[in-house]
């Protein structure tokens, strides 16, 4: 039997499962669009939870929802209007448009992220790089904004934008969350939600979206500031790939001690490692496995405009190889300050302990939702060697608790099992009693309900029930008063202690 390939076994159960498909397929689809369905929704919400569990309420940081539209003058003082932009080529006979870094990595042309617009068009030129669609010529390269663009109000409304990224809303509001925050720093601030980007030409299914979700931290502090008063995280282990090492040709990331990197100074700021420790922990919480994850520095002419030094924290994927799940920022004082310019409103906070007035500084942990679902159903997918399909996501993550199934499909085991399920309240329950119960414990299997429970012939003389469990398929008998006590304790989460 030939060897099924993970991701495409998981595109074809995503949409027979209602986790995930292409947006508006009945007027031919758009790229870079994805609806999440049923099942889709309830995983992505409860990975959402537990990042804002290890990310906000462990740190007792606040979180806050701000507008998704924002006025131009936010972006002018942040930098995305001229900075935050892609380099693309046009085709002069047909007019497609293509990122250009893809096109030409398709043509098996390699160019530097950072590549200016005359470095393409000579590799253009040279390489006789034509269009795939028409092998049209194609023209000078250009900086095409990811922003999508619209307007504030009726007629000659005020320009806005749709945000690339939660942050501005959460600068734009920092004296009064400043206040919020007992005016006192340090100060993590965080949001998830919606965020938009015009991509040229996006390619990899769920991995390069046009709208998606951020889950971000602004962490504000002191820059003089010693960094964590914890010291635990020192102790970790973590697997990086250091610019250093990208500069002298390696790839292999190695693990490293954190508090042997801090001592070498290959961080600016003791809170960036700090942060990646508890993204470590996190995704030891996904079961993401241990050397399937890096943080990897990003090189000078990689780095967003308002980036002193990034990490990006990247997960081995079978179709996309290492993919950026989330990026850790030093944006040091960069966005208050330019909201301070541009405004007029003074940022400046004062330091009682130096009786210094400072600009706070800012390291920033950002997640993509997608990409990090995408990570987690592509590791739990289990392709068992009699064809079934399993996804074992972590039962804390799974889109429903538990399932009840009635044995049979008479009236008494079907009013037995609605009673459990009932009682079962406070739990996400899936009740099925359609087909054979082999076929119901395969549909369960397949969205990964770690648990089943089934009523049989036993429950009616001594009121027990058969507790299956789905990555194991062990069964054994548990009586319905335990019930709850023991689902409370297997679908407990981890605590992100570092």
């Amino acid at each position: 039997m030939k060897q099924q390939r993970k991701p495409d076994v998981l595109v074809e159960l995503a949409k027979r499962r209602g986790i995930f498909w292409p947006s508006y397929e009945i007027y031919g689809g758009v790229r870079g669009l994805l609806t999440l369905g049923n099942i889709g929704f309830e995983i992505k919400r409860r990975l959402e939870n537990l990042w804002i569990k290890y990310f906000v309420h462990s740190r007792n940081f606040q979180i806050i929802e701000s507008p998704v539209i924002g006025p131009r003058l936010v972006y002018v003082a942040s930098g995305h209007e001229t900075q935050f932009t892609d380099k693309a080529l046009r085709c002069e006979k047909c007019g497609a448009v293509y990122r250009a870094d893809h096109l030409l990595s398709e043509a098996g042309i390699t160019i530097p992220e950072g590549a200016l617009l005359q470095q393409i068009d000579e590799v253009v030129s040279t390489r006789g790089v034509k269009c795939p669609n028409c092998k049209g010529d194609l023209s000078k390269a250009f900086q095409w904004l990811l922003m999508f663009k619209t307007e504030i109000g009726a007629g000659s409304g005020e320009i806005g934008y749709l945000r690339p990224e939660t942050a501005q809303g959460i600068f734009t509001e920092f004296k009064r969350l400043y206040v919020h925050g007992r005016s006192s720093l340090p100060m993590g601030v965080a949001q998830v939600g919606r965020v938009f980007r015009n991509e040229v030409s996006p390619r990899q299914g769920p991995i390069r979206l046009r709208e998606f979700t951020i889950m971000e931290v602004e962490f504000f502090f002191d820059p003089d500031s010693p960094g964590p008063a914890e010291k635990n995280y020192l102790e970790h282990d973590i697997p990086v790939l250091t610019a250093e090492d990208q500069e002298k040709g390696l790839s292999d990331f190695r693990k490293i001690r954190v508090k042997d990197a801090v001592e070498k100074g290959l961080f600016t700021n003791n809170w960036l490692p700090f942060f990646l420790v508890l993204t470590k922990r996190f995704l030891e919480a996904l079961k993401i496995p241990e050397n399937a994850f890096r943080f990897r520095e990003k090189l000078p002419n990689e780095r967003a405009h308002y980036a002193k030094q990034l990490f990006d924290c990247e997960v081995l994927l079978e179709s996309w190889g290492w993919t950026e799940v989330a990026g850790f920022a030093y944006r040091t004082d960069y966005d208050l300050s330019g909201h301070m310019r541009v405004s007029g409103e003074d940022m400046n906070v004062f330091i009682s302990s130096s009786g210094r007035r400072i600009v706070p500084h800012v390291v920033e942990p950002s997640f993509g939702a997608e990409r990090l679902l995408y990570a987690l159903l592509e590791y739990s997918l289990r392709i068992e060697e009699d064809g079934r399909i399993c996804l074992s996501t972590p039962p804390y993550l799974s889109p429903f608790d538990v399932s009840v199934f009635p044995l049979l499909s008479k009236p008494d085991f079907v009013k037995k099992a609605e009673e459990v399920a009932k009682m079962l309240g406070d739990f996400k329950v899936n009740f099925d009693d359609s087909g054979s119960i082999g076929r119901r414990y395969a549909r369960s299997d397949e969205i990964g309900i770690p648990f089943a429970v089934t009523i049989d012939h036993q429950t009616f003389s001594d009121d027990s029930v058969t507790l299956r469990f789905r990555d194991t398929r062990e069964q054994r008998r548990i009586g319905i008063e335990s019930l709850q006590a023991e689902l409370s304790k297997m679908l407990s989460t981890p605590k992100p202690d570092i």
